[in-house]
């Protein structure tokens, strides 16, 4: 009789009874993370609205018609090295408000900590206002995440930024954000089966512009719905949907999701098929006369450590050596460098990824 009414549950969405998980700052990425996602035309007869509690989600038949590489690179325009955890070198960007445009170049800043994950300012730059980056740092931060994050969580958050853009005085945004946790499980992908938490977020965009002083007018952008399902340890959503709401449907406008870099289809960004070195970490840290860098290849490649100061200028090199594919490490001996922040950079032909290092002596 147990064996019919599990078989029944299943059929109807929801998984055997497994213990629910908690994300926190951990489940996040770090600076010098880079991940492989892939794209699907979108999910086809599967209805990605249901969930709630020990559901099922399966979505391993979805097909990946291009990818790319998620990177997070250690902070390093002023002012966000000092106000951020990581950067995000966003691949499709927001238009400009109101002046409509998208933007080249365009990185997100985020602060990562035990109390949530929250976007803090962006760069990027726009070749018909100017040639150099322009730092935006926001008035109030945009929370994606609040944690600890558990099933039946709901939150708020409102974000803002303004720009200043002669001739025009005064461009900005304002971004009210409600998320709700709404469901548990487990989810079945391309990339793996995981326990998962599923979070919905409603985001509101308002652009507003003021021509003067005391004139403006606001513009309301459509309704944004972000569906995303996050698992221990993958860093970024195991699956991302994002929807708006356009003549009161809602209308699906991207499926991303966690991937192994896949020869066969598109990489968006001619050099995403070249990153060999995926994650890495530095530990101790502080450190005092020696650290071990260890990082994980997707292939054979010599790879080499350069120390540099925060401003880029080469400290010491520590010579290439042969890595394998998977877990590699390096003892570092740092004896004779001055206590201070410092930068390693670990390389291997077009890939590259840093960690920052605090040495004490």
């Amino acid at each position: 009789m147990k064996t019919i009414v599990l078989a029944f549950a299943v059929c109807l969405g929801f998984s055997p009874a497994f213990a629910q998980i908690t994300i926190d700052q951990n489940d996040m990425p770090s600076a010098g993370d880079s991940m492989h996602m892939s794209y699907a035309a979108g999910v086809g007869s599967i209805d990605h609205t249901l969930t709630g509690p020990n559901y099922f989600w399966d979505f391993s038949s979805l097909t990946p018609i291009a990818q790319h590489m998620y990177r997070f690179p250690v902070p390093t325009a002023i002012p966000f090295n000092f106000l951020s955890t990581l950067a995000f070198e966003n691949p499709s960007p927001d238009s400009l408000p109101v002046i409509g445009g998208i933007p080249s170049n365009f990185t997100d800043y985020f602060k990562v900590g035990s109390s949530g994950y929250r976007q803090n300012g962006m760069t990027f730059q726009f070749l018909t206002l100017t040639t150099f980056q322009i730092p935006v740092v926001f008035t109030a931060n945009d929370y994606v995440y609040r944690f600890p994050l558990d099933y039946g969580n709901m939150d708020t958050s409102d974000a803002a930024y303004a720009i200043n853009f002669p001739p025009l005085p005064y461009i900005g945004q304002t971004i009210h954000r409600e998320n709700n946790v709404d469901g548990w499980g487990t989810i079945a992908t391309p990339y793996g089966t995981f326990m998962a938490l599923r979070m919905v977020s409603v985001i509101q965009r308002i652009d507003t512009i003021s021509l003067d002083s005391v004139s403006g007018f606001t513009i309301q952008r459509p309704l944004e719905i972000e569906y995303k399902w996050l698992v221990n340890g993958i860093k970024v959503p195991v699956l991302e949907i994002d929807a708006q709401i356009l003549f009161n449907a809602e209308v699906v406008t991207n499926v991303i999701y966690r991937d192994i870099y896949d020869n066969t289809v598109p990489q968006v960004g001619v050099e995403d098929h070249q990153q060999l070195i995926t994650s890495s970490a530095v530990y101790p840290n502080p450190a005092t006369d020696d650290c071990y860098v260890t990082f994980v290849m997707e292939g054979v490649a010599p790879v080499e450590i350069i120390l540099t100061d925060l401003s880029g200028r080469e400290v010491k090199r520590f010579g290439k050596e042969m890595s394998l594919p998977g877990n590699n490490s390096r003892l570092l001996n740092l004896s004779a460098i001055d206590a201070g922040s410092y930068l390693i950079n670990i390389v291997s032909g077009d890939s590259h990824l840093t960690r920052q290092v605090i040495l004490t002596h």
